[in-house]
This record gives C-alpha cells, structure tokens and sequence, in this order.
C-alpha cells in the first residue's frame, strides 16, 4: 500500500476538460480514508511526488504544449499521471522517453484510480478528453484546500457530486461561486478544421434528471452560477431523445428554486431560430451571455469550413439577440487565412466585425492540422499575408474593446471577487465568464455600501 500520496496538478486547454480532471481529483481524494492523501497547490514544490498533467491534442502548437509540460516535470523527477486528449494522438516515440510516466487515467472512467493510489499500472489503450485550461492557478487562497480536503474519506456523497456508481467531483471552483457543468460529450459537426469528433466521438447527451440532479448538488454546494457546456450545446440531446432538448432542460433547470444563474456556451447559429431568441428571452435565470462561434462571415469561406447558416440568418439573429437582450454580452471566434480565403472574403469579416462591435472576440490565424479535412484543401492563404490579415482584425478589435472600456466608465456592476489586497480587487463582473474574459480592477473605495471582511467568491458591486 503507498504510504502516501502528495499530488499536484496542471491543465492545459479548455473548461470541458476541466470537468475531467475535477473527477479524478474528486477520485482520488475519497480515498483519504484508507491512506494519507495531500493535494499540493504547486506542481513544482518539492513535497509534490505526483502531477497529473491533463493535456491537449486539438491542435499541432497544443500537443507541442503538452510534450513540453510532460518532458518539464520529468525532468523535474516528478511521477506523471496523464489525462487529456493528447493521448488519442499521441507521439510513442515521446512518452517512451518519458522516465517517469507512473500511469494514465482513462476518459471519463475512473475505476483506475484505485490502481493508481495501490500502486498498479495501465497501458496507454483509452479514450480521449478535450482541451482544458491551465487549472488552479489563481486557486491560491485556503478555502480552496479547506474545500478540497472536505470532500474526501466519509464524506463523498455528501459534499461532491457522482456522475455514475460512486465516482466523485470535486468541485474545485466553488470557492469562486462559479462551476462548470457538462450537459453532453463528444461533437456531430463536421467542421473541416476540427478533430474533437476524432478525439472524443460522436454526441453523447447526458440524460435530463441526471444533470438536474447535478445542478442540486451543485447549489447545495454553494454554488451561485453553473457554466453550461457542451461541445454544442444547441444540439444537446439528440442522441438520446432524436431532437434538440436544450430548451426542455433549460426550463426544468429554471423551475429549481434558489438564487442562481446560470451561463450558456458553445450555442451553434444554424439551427437556432428567431424564435429561439424569444424563448430565451423568456427565462428569468439565464445570463444574457452569448458564446456563438461564428468562424467568418463569408459564406464561401464558411461552406469550405463545413459550417450551415448564411449571412442573412446571422445578421437577423444577432439583431434578434441586441432587442431582446439589451445588456447582452456577445462572444465570438473567428479564423483568418483559412484556405480560399481572398481579400474579398477578408474584407467583408472586417465590416461584419466593425458592424457587429462584438463585446469579446477569439482571433485565431489559421494552420494546417494533418488530421483535418481542411488541411486537404486547395488555395492555402500566403503565411505572410495571413499574419497581416491577424494583425489587422485585432486593430479594429482593440478600438472596439476600447469603446466598450470608455462607456463602461462611471458606471455600476456587480460581480464577484476573485482576489483582493489592502488597496483593490479584481472582480470579474457577472455579465463576464470566468476565465476567459478580461476581469475588473477596482479600488476598495470604489465599492458600494460597506463591505467588511473581502472574501474570494463574495458578491459585490462596483462603479468603474
């Protein structure tokens, strides 16, 4: 039997792969009952003998990242523990040179863990999760550990929710009053520069009562806003019901009683409707934030992309979204230099962009990546000239955030603190997503009322 097991960890990629790795730490801590189990902050502290390194493989820079971050804490002697979605792509040339490969967990089936801890092996023969963020870097405060410890040996079930059998989450981000939760895996899109269908397969839908059972173990948690994710979130239940169900479960999600809200991401505009828009409009408890991937605005480019939906569906849609949701917060990604793109096509996504003064834009040049369709494809945009196409969206983007910065000024938010010192707080506003929008910096004099006693997590309001 190990006699103990100190274990750090580290992601790289995006939220959905997060939920991955709150699993196996949530695994791995109900096990503290049976041999001492310590989760340290800092994968790089000498008292750290295991890191879990949870990895990306969606893109080519992505899995150079995670070989990176692998060869760095193998050469730092630290015993790896793989996660993520390089694994389904991965280099076994590379990991045989690993020296400290210690084992691998496979997606979304964690009854390895207990291998793990007793000290057996497996092989490399899993399947694959998705990108995931650098994780638990701004997760410095005690809460934290204070929360992580809680829901270890006796105490599973009661605080951390199970996904199946007796598998337990950690939900590592309650201290921040936010979580993330994953209402289907795996993609049936067909875009021609993604491989996530490759990676994770095809949709698979979590059934209705099994996330509303989540979604009230995450309020009895203290959570106070629930991300929604999904690879598309638009086509959440397909698989499982032969139609969209996003909208039956959203409103079973507005019926629960308790003061929360909650976030929409990865919303698809081809099959959602004007009609769509209402609905949503509708719904007392949904943050007015939309994710809504556009890619381009060409429609040449955006049929060579494998995307379904026109410029005159686009444009009602986002107009549908402005006059029902007056404070909405629109976010967006596009890809410059996809192959065909000309300068045509490059100038209408720049007016779309400037008509458009969208609140939070993605800007990404494109690449080649072997296992996409589109690396197949004739008329690869010049290299030089796709770099200037880059940098000159992001000029047109930095005047629009700029416009957006100036009208903000003067006025009131609320949202909720993410750290403070004796002088300010970063506070990320409500309307924003964690993690990936830009956060606020305000005076404590700048608060409203008398607040005592900063806390990471507390709901404040603000003027800027």
């Amino acid at each position: 039997m190990t006699m103990s097991f100190r274990f750090s960890s580290i992601n790289l990629g995006c939220s959905k792969n997060l939920v991955d790795l709150e699993f196996a730490i949530g695994e791995i801590l109900k096990y503290s009952d049976k041999t001492p189990i310590e989760y340290i902050e800092d994968p790089e502290d000498s008292e750290t003998d295991y890191v879990i390194v949870n990895t990306c493989g969606f893109l080519s820079s992505a899995r150079a990242e995670s070989e990176q971050t692998l060869s760095h804490y193998d050469n730092l002697g630290k015993k790896l523990i793989l996660m993520g979605c390089y694994v389904s792509v991965k280099d076994d040339t590379f990991l045989a040179s690993l020296k400290n490969l210690h084992s691998v967990v496979p997606f979304i089936s964690y009854t390895t863990i207990e291998s793990l801890l007793f000290g057996k092996k497996w092989g490399l023969d899993i399947g694959a999760v998705v990108r995931a963020k650098v994780a638990m870097k701004e997760s410095k405060e005690k809460k934290l550990m204070e929360y992580l410890g809680s829901i270890g040996g006796n105490q599973r079930g009661e605080k951390a929710f199970v996904w199946k059998g007796d598998e337990v989450r950690a939900y590592i981000h309650a201290p921040f009053g936010y979580e993330y939760l994953k209402i289907a895996e795996g993609c049936d899109n067909t875009c021609t520069f993604c491989i996530i269908p490759q990676i994770r397969g095809k949709q698979t839908s979590r059934k209705i009562e099994d996330i509303l059972k989540e979604v009230h173990t995450m309020l009895a948690n203290g959570i106070r806003e629930i991300q929604i994710i999904a690879q598309d979130t638009t086509r959440y239940g397909t698989d499982l019901y032969g139609e969209p169900r996003l909208f039956e479960l959203l409103e079973q999600i507005e019926a629960i009683p308790g003061d929360f809200k909650y976030r929409l991401y990865y919303m698809y505009p081809d099959i959602l409707t004007l009609e769509h828009v209402k609905r949503l409009s509708k719904f007392k408890k949904l943050l007015p934030y939309f994710d809504i991937p556009f890619q381009h605005s060409s429609e040449r480019i955006l049929k060579r992309m494998g995307r379904h939906y026109d410029e005159a569906h686009v444009e009602a849609f986002l107009t549908s979204i402005r006059e029902h949701f007056p404070s909405a917060f629109i976010r967006t990604s596009f890809i410059v230099g996809f192959p065909g793109e000309t300068d045509a096509d490059f100038e209408h996504l720049m007016a779309f962009v400037k008509r458009h003064n969208f609140e939070s834009v993605w800007v990404f040049q494109y690449h080649d990546e072997a296992l996409a369709a589109s690396s197949k494809l004739e008329e690869k945009v010049n290299e030089v000239v796709a770099k200037q196409r880059l940098k000159k969206l992001s000029k047109i983007l930095d005047e629009i955030y700029e416009k957006h910065a100036k009208a903000a000024r003067g006025k009131t938010f609320s949202g909720y603190i993410m750290s403070f010192d004796d002088k300010k707080i970063i506070v990320r506003r409500e309307i924003q997503a964690p993690e990936v929008d830009e956060y606020d910096e305000v005076k404590i004099s700048a608060l409203a009322g008398k607040v005592k006693n900063l806390d990471v997590g507390q709901f404040v309001t603000y003027k800027l």
